[in-house]
């Protein structure tokens, strides 16, 4: 240690010292020294914000500050040996860290001792930090934890904004420094480098930083799992792999200029199920299971070929697909579901499975030619689930006591035609089957027919659509018929021979559960009779409609309160009153955080519109009205539509007016 430093060692007055947290000393790069004159003598280095300091040390010190300026590396061995002495003497020890975390967090009430033993046992267990374990086991949320680590610590935290943009700035440091010193680059403006940091990193790291980036770090305290979640963004295998496959096709591409003939092409892709075109294709396809994804669009472009992924009813771009490749590639799917290679003027349709990490997964497929090419939109099927036929409670997420009273009322009749509708992928089917879990049991025999099974459930019986073998909706109602049913379900009403049949089974005392495509459930009467059925046996058949959609859920731990403005309550309101009255009361809208990825929203829920067939609209039914006439009877009814029900979900804070206006529009009367 040099004189400089020992003098200002010997100098240094502990009681002072001792009121100022040794964390901020590190992260704000200062040091107070004593006191003298009225004057408070601080050492700071080149990088130390004045302004700053003086608003900390203003928080315990009445003295005017005087700035003792000292080399970089000088202030860094200082409050390096401060330290030191600090943790000999018992002073800001920095140990027992987790148990002092979980005390704090009992005292401020966030959770009780027990919550606080299960944590430990699971920390030890899992080797992660408490205050993170406890947030996964959902005992606090990351609020509370960043509340309690300022506490803690003194260091700031750092925000979900900064994390948002960090993108821009993850490779200032190499990923293995990052692993191996938790830190992880958060921002920079070129001078100062704002790093996140698990634990306050040591003098040594922080000039290893300066001499790979040369600027000055500032650390920012962040929690373990937002670390994790940056680093599984960032640098996850699954993201590496993806890469690593690019690169081999686009080498691949590089030695074989020459333009393959389509018998070459057909030959290679047949032959072809380990070369680099086959692993590409199956990391689309891996990546989009373990995202969940519901469907894979793979799209022309002008400059070449994309691919994007609907996750939660959103389109989003995952990647492009290297030039040269992109017939290859288009080749492959339909190699893997049995497609004519050759054509491309045509639409074609086809399906195939692959066993992915322990289940069996399904996929739809569809070619169209576009612009000289061809897009391809794969559906993703999920692996179909058992579900528990104990349970005989009707469940629907999203939806009311009041809603869930009318549908089993609905189901209580023993004859009649129940139906969901709603767009592809609304979760009619996943209603559909709550309902029939209610009504399984011994006593009664349930049949049907599905495109393809989605969900297994004990004590029916399932069958499958095969238009190969001639099983078709219509051709297999016939045959369910002849099984003396009490309940059918069949997966979709598309044509009238199917409904026509329908019909005839809920005339001759069978329940019959079905799902047809319409915008609202008073539309459904509508569609049925433009399908064919005559208007008085779609009125004594129908006993019921649930239309349905599925709205994002805002993230509970980002989600912002505030006011809506006249504009945006315009938009799902029609008249003045209601505007005014709405604007008064406070809703909810996205902001964004780790734990939902930056979107604002985690998971959906439903929007339902419940419209059980009474007396008035079998009438109105019978008497050819029009769908808004038999909706206002509804509503007079007591049936909520589809913008009460959403409405209702922004009023509890579940969803945003953005939402309401994607998924069903905006107000216009």
């Amino acid at each position: 240690m040099n004189e400089l430093l020992n003098r200002l060692k010997n100098s240094v007055n502990t009681q002072i010292l001792n009121k100022v947290d040794s964390a901020l000393l590190e992260q704000y790069k200062f040091v107070p020294i004593s006191v003298k004159d009225n004057f408070l003598f601080v050492v700071i280095n080149s990088s130390s914000d004045k302004d700053v300091i003086n608003l900390k040390l203003k928080e315990f010190y009445p003295q005017q500050i005087k700035f003792i300026q000292v080399p970089d590396q000088d202030l860094y061995d200082l409050i390096e040996g401060l330290k030191q002495e600090m943790q000999k003497e018992g002073i800001d020890d920095g140990t027992s860290k987790q148990v002092r975390l979980g005390e704090l967090l009992v005292q401020k009430g966030y959770i009780n001792d027990v919550q606080l033993l299960q944590a430990l046992a699971e920390s030890k267990r899992q080797k992660i930090p408490i205050g993170s374990t406890l947030f996964k086991l959902g005992f606090i949320t990351l609020d509370q934890l960043k509340e309690i680590l300022h506490l803690q610590t003194g260091y700031d935290l750092v925000t979900p904004e900064q994390l948002a943009s960090q993108a821009k700035f993850i490779k200032i440091l190499p990923e293995d420094f990052i692993k191996t010193n938790k830190i992880i680059p958060i921002s920079s403006d070129g001078k100062t480098l704002i790093l996140g940091v698990v634990t306050p990193v040591k003098p040594d790291v922080l000039k290893d930083i300066i001499y790979l980036t040369g600027q000055n770090p500032k650390q920012l305290l962040m929690t373990h799992y937002e670390f994790q979640n940056s680093l599984n963004t960032f640098f996850s295998e699954q993201k590496k792999e993806t890469e690593k496959v690019i690169k081999e096709i686009e080498s691949e591409a590089e030695e074989f200029e020459a333009e393959e003939s389509l018998a070459d092409m057909v030959d290679k892709q047949l032959k072809d199920s380990t070369g680099s075109v086959a692993k590409f294709v199956n990391q689309i396809i891996t990546n989009a299971i373990d995202n969940h994804v519901s469907d894979i669009h793979i799209e022309p472009r002008l400059s070449g070929y994309i691919v994007r992924y609907r996750k939660d009813g959103m389109l989003q771009k995952v990647l492009d697909i290297p030039p040269k490749v992109e017939t290859s590639v288009i080749a492959r799917f339909k190699v893997l579901s049995r497609m004519n290679i050759a054509e491309h003027r045509r639409p074609q349709d086809g399906t195939f499975s692959i066993k992915y990490k322990n289940g069996s997964y399904d996929f739809r497929i569809n070619t169209l030619p576009v612009s000289g090419k061809e897009k391809v939109c794969i559906r993703v099927l999920a692996p179909a689930v058992s579900l528990n036929a104990e349970d005989k409670n009707i469940k629907l997420v999203g939806g009311t006591e009041e809603d869930i009273a009318k549908i089993k009322n609905m189901v209580s009749c023993p004859n009649g035609i129940i139906l969901t509708s709603g767009p592809t992928g609304s979760g009619k089917t996943t209603t559909l089957y709550s309902v029939l879990k209610s009504l399984n049991d011994e006593d009664v025999n349930i049949t049907t027919i599905e495109d393809p099974i989605e969900i297994k459930l004990e004590g029916i019986n399932q069958s499958q659509v095969n238009a190969k073998a001639g099983i078709t909706f219509a051709a297999c109602m016939r045959a369910i018929l002849r099984q003396d049913p009490d309940i059918i379900l069949v997966g979709e009403i598309r044509d009238y021979e199917t409904l026509e049949i329908a019909i005839s089974a809920a005339l001759t005392g069978h329940l019959v559960l079905s799902t047809v495509h319409t915008n609202s459930a008073a539309a459904t009467v509508t569609r049925l009779i433009e399908m064919g059925a005559k208007d008085y046996l779609v009125s004594s058949t129908l006993s019921g409609v649930i239309a349905q959609r599925l709205v994002r859920r805002l993230c509970e731990d980002c989600k912002e309160e505030y006011f809506a403005s006249h504009d945006e309550a315009k938009q799902i309101l029609a008249t003045e009153e209601e505007i005014q009255d709405f604007m008064k009361k406070p809703i909810y809208r996205a902001k964004g955080c780790s734990k939902c990825d930056f979107t604002g929203y985690k998971g959906r829920l439903g929007v339902y519109e419940i419209m059980s067939i009474t007396k008035e609209i079998k009438r109105l039914v019978a008497e050819g009205a029009h769908d808004l006439q038999i909706e206002e009877a509804a509503v007079r009814n007591g049936m909520r539509t589809l913008h009460q029900s959403c409405l209702s979900h922004i009023l509890k804070g579940w969803t945003t007016i953005d939402e309401f206006v994607r998924v069903l529009g905006v107000v216009n009367e």
